[in-house]
């Protein structure tokens, strides 16, 4: 039995001037804001001030950082400053701890030193030839 699968589920509808009904909401916000902002201040006064409203509400309206909604993003920003921040403390250790250390790499350097390994990097053109193979081949 086939059933039908919706696409593009992920993409809001367009309800008109191509924008969606949170768009349409934001825009209907910063209507209301500059209707009541025009009928209490002077129209210098108006204008100087419309202009961040625009600014505000169009950001939360139209910019997605990172892909998610910018409301959503000052949420996180919000959230991040206000938080507690957790400091991990890390012990400093002193000169004859740290120089004992030093001197038991050293000399498990010098037991394995033949046995070590020298890496093979390969050349760029072998670099180019293994994504080929792994782009053109499933």
């Amino acid at each position: 039995m086939h059933a039908n699968v919706p696409q593009f589920i992920e993409m809001e509808d367009k309800i008109a001037f191509g924008l969606t009904s949170k768009q349409l909401l934001w825009m209907g916000g910063m209507a209301a804001c500059l209707i009541v902002l025009y009928g209490l201040v002077d129209r210098q006064i108006f204008l100087f001030v419309a202009i961040f409203i625009v600014i505000i509400f169009g950001t939360f309206t139209f910019y997605r950082p990172q892909g998610i909604p910018f409301i959503s993003f000052f949420g996180f920003m919000v959230q991040y400053f206000t938080s507690p921040k957790k400091y991990i403390w890390r012990r400093v250790y002193d000169t004859k701890e740290s120089a004992f250390s030093k001197s038991l790499q050293e000399a498990q350097k010098k037991r394995t030193g033949s046995a070590t390994q020298i890496k093979r990097i390969p050349s760029q053109s072998q670099l180019k030839r293994i994504a080929w193979v792994l782009d053109t081949k499933k």
